[in-house]
């Protein structure tokens, strides 16, 4: 969990301090409370990877879901249950690189309501390449790492659907009278259950080597921005220790 990298970690401690003094005032009857930047920024900065952490968990439990031959208890195909899983897959996996822009952004203190809408990659690259250019190389990394992905995903996007050759053969054979002409002429060649073992190996095979390669390229992203990480709570506990004399 990227998390637990300790360049995000040593930020948790604000973060911690910001969240206790929100209970307890929300204990107290209170409606609002009041946290100082570094732990506004700490919690922004914080969050934005605990949603990488949790895009990541969605695309194993999707992996995991893709290697199961039957679904227990589903109403659906084989065919309706994989091809569910891998479109979930292919949005969490887009969505791992969209966030890693978000981290970036608010790395930078760029506002929310310039980076989360329509165009705000586009700024973050923009002020980024500036800011650190190390940053904007991984970044492309990232872009490229998921570029052979990036039809299908964008098929699924607008509603599309996914599909491929071998799925499309399982679909006819499951919406076709099992002792049809047709469907006995393709199980004569390869049975239902040697092409499901062939979608499913397609599939883990495709997808699940992208998870490692993705999460390193995280772990490179924060290491590059965590300079900026660590010089502001040096300034933090500098002006703490001063308060203190």
């Amino acid at each position: 969990m990227h998390s637990e990298n300790p360049k995000i970690k040593q930020l948790f401690p604000l973060v911690t301090k910001s969240l206790t003094r929100g209970l307890t005032s929300l204990a107290n009857g209170g409606g609002s409370y009041e946290a100082s930047a570094i732990e506004i920024y700490a919690q922004e900065v914080f969050s934005r990877v605990f949603e990488i952490d949790n895009a990541f968990k969605n695309m194993s439990i999707a992996i995991e879901c893709l290697k199961q031959k039957e679904y227990p208890g589903s109403s659906y195909s084989f065919s309706e249950n994989h091809a569910f899983h891998i479109e979930n897959f292919l949005l969490r996996l887009t969505g791992v690189v969209d966030r890693s822009y978000l981290l970036a952004g608010s790395t930078m203190l760029m506002e929310n309501n310039k980076i989360e809408k329509l165009g705000g990659k586009r700024k973050v690259y923009k002020e980024l390449e500036i800011f650190s250019p190390c940053s904007v190389e991984i970044l492309k990394k990232m872009e490229g790492a998921i570029d052979h992905l990036r039809y299908p995903r964008n098929k699924v996007a607008h509603q599309a659907g996914f599909s491929s050759k071998n799925l499309s053969v399982l679909q006819a054979i499951e919406n076709s009278d099992p002792e049809s002409i047709s469907v006995r002429k393709i199980t004569d060649i390869m049975s239902y259950e040697k092409i499901k073992d062939v979608v499913i190996g397609e599939s883990v095979e495709k997808y699940e080597s992208v998870i490692p390669s993705m999460s390193s390229l995280v772990k490179e992203l924060i290491e590059s921005l965590s300079l900026v990480y660590d010089d502001l709570l040096k300034m933090h506990t500098t002006s703490q220790g001063n308060r203190m004399q």
